[in-house]
């Protein structure tokens, strides 16, 4: 969710709104989260000589999160961690600002021009800078053209500081040159492929088995094996035997009517205005016969996309800006109503009745849940009496015999959870050797002692008693004969195949008929075939005409470069510079980072967030 936000935006200027905000929490932390107010402050963020107050955190916060996370709640967005985010993001803002001023730093009114005029974003068709799309765009996001032009001050305020360090430690365009190059070359090649068949090879004689077996008999040793006796509880095992009436089921049902419910939806257009005078004006001409939209248009700029807030529910909006919406009819007028963005005018245009699955339809669901939650309950119970039954002396079997417990044996496991060959241990057992916290448990017991019960996964209760360990040991032929044919019949028919393979490359003629492939690059894109990075890493490995025998476990292929295609000059101009542009931004962020860590501390950088917590859950 916040990766997604992170990438909301494309070009520099428009990343003021989101650049390092992952940076920035990283950097600070959240600090004081649930103080702030007590100690009487109004600043939630302060450095040196330049602070920001909760109210103004709480704006950003709430900004970011209607463009950026549309459908998530004031407080999912806090649990997400968004709050430490944008917090980051304008600590960052303040240090800086803080900084600037003490260098003395300025902005004019034409560099931020400058910066707007260029703004892709803010262009018309033809590339001339628009004024309807620039103030269509800051509608957008929620911001005043007031708001934006701080923006851009901070970030050429910051840019003048950071540029003075990045400027000198630019990555010579020729690197990335000879880097583009390199990355874009394209090659093409002949392959034949030889299968890896086992059925195509006879089992081996008795010497040659042994022959072979002694010089790869280590790979066969066991290693160190515990044999253990499981007694386990789950839910599961007692759930479908609990009786759960259909009074009960009713009661649920009332208790958790929220679940069945869908909630009323409104589909809303609103404007939103800096101040109560201009929202009353925009009510007036709309109650007048004004067409809302040509309001928008008029007053704020605004698009008819820009007043859509599409289909919401209340608990999409916040304090008296749902109460306006939710008390409205259809077609009429809400508000205007204020937020920490404004004053709303807004326009319920459909309503959509919410309403309640019924219980015939949900009754099952409610009974399986009603005898989850019962079973667990039920397990707690059983697990004092385990407990109580092996502290009076009953053996492992007596006290899981009275709870009707399960009770397994798993033999020859290791340190992994494999059996003495190395592969997964199967059986009814299986579900417990796979359990982590089971397996840690075998592993640290003492032989021949029990357990303390302990919890694993999903509600899992156990207890462990070991009853036996070997010794790693080397095993003979006769314990491994049928693995041990197997294998060396794999190695006979890989081995095979490469020489079947390499047989193909001496043949002068055995490409002739192939097809050749589609070019493709180093990293294997655009050759069709599931080895392709195996088969691309030989072909850039080789000259035009020269082959090589890749393998792949399951067959050996004859691997022939046929053409190399050098990247052509536009492309390579046009790669190499965003190549050139991306290591030089690598380098400006780190630059940036560095510098934002240590002008945190020389300006005593100070979070206080607890104030701008209490003024968004006071919005919910």
């Amino acid at each position: 969710m916040l990766q997604a936000l992170r990438g909301g935006a494309k070009s520099p200027i428009m990343k003021v709104f989101l650049v390092f905000l992952a940076a920035g929490f990283a950097l600070w932390g959240v600090g004081d989260m649930t103080t702030g107010l007590i100690g009487g402050s109004d600043k939630a963020i302060e450095a040196g000589d330049e602070s920001l107050s909760p109210r103004e955190v709480a704006v950003e916060f709430d900004r970011t999160r209607r463009n950026y996370m549309p459908n998530v709640s004031t407080g999912e967005a806090l649990q997400a961690g968004l709050l430490g985010e944008v917090a980051g993001m304008l600590a960052q803002e303040v240090v800086f600002h803080a900084e600037a001023n003490r260098l003395g730093l300025t902005v004019t009114r034409e560099m931020q021009r400058r910066e707007v005029a260029a703004e892709p974003t803010f262009k018309d068709e033809t590339g001339a800078f628009s004024q309807t799309r620039f103030l269509s765009v800051l509608a957008n996001a929620g911001l005043s053209e007031a708001d934006y032009l701080q923006r851009i001050e901070s970030a050429l305020r910051r840019e003048q500081i950071v540029g003075a360090v990045a400027d000198g430690v630019r990555q010579p365009q020729i690197v990335a040159r000879a880097l583009t190059a390199y990355e874009l070359e394209r090659r093409s090649a002949r392959l034949v492929s030889v299968a890896v068949d086992t059925d195509t090879v006879s089992d081996p004689d008795g010497a040659a088995l042994a022959s072979w077996y002694d010089d790869v008999k280590s790979r066969y040793d066991a290693p160190m094996l515990r044999t253990a006796r499981i007694g386990s509880l789950t839910p599961q095992m007692f759930a479908s035997a609990i009786e759960v009436s259909d009074v009960e089921i009713a009661d649920a049902y009332a208790d958790r009517i929220d679940e069945f419910t869908t909630p009323e939806r409104r589909r809303v257009r609103q404007m939103v205005f800096e101040d109560a005078a201009s929202a009353d004006t925009a009510r007036d001409r709309v109650a007048g016969g004004e067409d809302f939209e040509a309001v928008a248009a008029d007053m704020l700029g605004w698009t008819g996309d820009d007043t859509n807030l599409g289909l919401v529910t209340r608990r999409d909006l916040d304090g008296a800006v749902g109460e306006a919406v939710f008390a409205a009819e259809t077609g009429a007028i809400a508000g205007p109503a204020e937020s920490v963005f404004g004053v709303h005018l807004l326009v319920v245009d459909e309503i959509q009745e919410g309403g309640e699955t019924s219980l015939a339809d949900v009754s099952d669901t409610i009974r399986a849940t009603l005898q989850s939650e019962a079973a667990t309950d039920m397990i707690y119970e059983k697990v004092n009496q385990i407990e109580d039954r092996i502290a009076s002396g009953a053996t492992l079997d007596e006290a899981m015999a009275e709870v009707s417990g399960r009770l397994v044996t798993i033999a020859d496991i290791d340190r992994r959870g494999n059996d003495i060959d190395g592969n997964p241990i199967a059986g009814e057992a299986a579900d417990l050797a796979q359990d982590s916290v089971v397996l840690e448990t075998i592993w640290s017991s003492d032989i021949d002692e029990q357990s303390v019960i302990q919890e694993g996964a999903d509600d899992l209760f156990f207890i462990v008693e070991v009853t036996a360990e070997t010794d790693p040991r080397e095993r003979s032929l006769d314990e491994v004969r049928t693995r041990a044919i197997a294998d060396w019949k794999r190695v006979e028919a890989i081995k095979n195949a490469r020489e079947a393979a390499e047989a193909r490359i001496a043949d002068a003629g055995a490409f002739d008929d192939v097809e050749t492939t589609s070019d493709f690059r180093r990293n294997g894109i655009g050759l069709d075939h599931e080895a392709a990075r195996l088969i691309a890493t030989a072909v850039f490995a080789q000259d035009i005409g020269e082959a090589r025998v890749v393998e792949t476990g399951s067959e050996a292929i004859a691997v022939r470069t046929e053409t190399i295609v050098a990247a052509e000059e536009d492309e390579l101009s046009n790669s190499s510079n965003l190549v050139a542009n991306m290591i030089d931004n690598a380098i400006r962020q780190d630059v940036l980072a560095a510098l934002a860590r240590d002008l945190s501390q020389d300006h005593d950088l100070q979070m206080r967030l607890g104030g701008v917590q209490q003024i968004l859950v006071g919005t919910q």
